[in-house]
């Protein structure tokens, strides 16, 4: 899949920062469940008050956490659509990176549902190129390093 749309990539930096982006859902997820919108009651009293509502800024706060969560899953869901060789590689970030799964209970997970049978340096392989695939089908550019400088989603923070 190296090829000249994606050989200004660095392979290793692009790998790092999308196992960043996915282990970071929970955070997003968090946030989401955080930031569920109030509506404030409107103050009738003529009087200032210390805390302001705004509705839309907490709507769209929310709507951003809750897009970024949910795009993460859908990446590794997405991957494993697009056959069935990557429908493990999908599977092994989902369990291991949303799911946080050890490198050993998926590994078996694997190895059970799909009678895979692939040895602890096949199954890195793997993930390796999960991870990969994973990173230049996912919609944040900011994930994909270029050759000589590092990945922008590594220097960002969640939200």
């Amino acid at each position: 899949m190296d090829n000249g749309v994606f050989g200004n990539l660095d392979r290793k930096e692009t790998v790092k920062a999308f196992e960043q982006y996915l282990k970071d859902w929970k955070l997003w997820k968090l946030k989401a469940m955080r930031n569920f919108p109030t509506v404030g009651s409107p103050n009738m009293d003529g009087q200032p008050h210390g805390t302001s509502y705004d509705p839309d800024k907490q709507f769209v706060n929310h709507s951003e956490a809750e897009y970024q969560w949910r795009v993460r899953i859908n990446c590794c869901k997405s991957l494993m659509t697009i056959s069935e060789e990557d429908e493990i590689l999908g599977d092994i970030l989902l369990h291991r990176f949303i799911k946080g799964w050890s490198v050993v209970r998926t590994l078996n997970y694997i190895n059970d549902h799909y009678n895979a049978y692939m040895s602890d340096r096949t199954f890195s392989d793997r993930q390796e190129q999960a991870l990969w695939e994973g990173a230049l089908m996912c919609p944040d550019d900011s994930v994909r390093a270029r050759k000589g400088k590092p990945a922008e989603y590594l220097r960002k923070s969640c939200g």
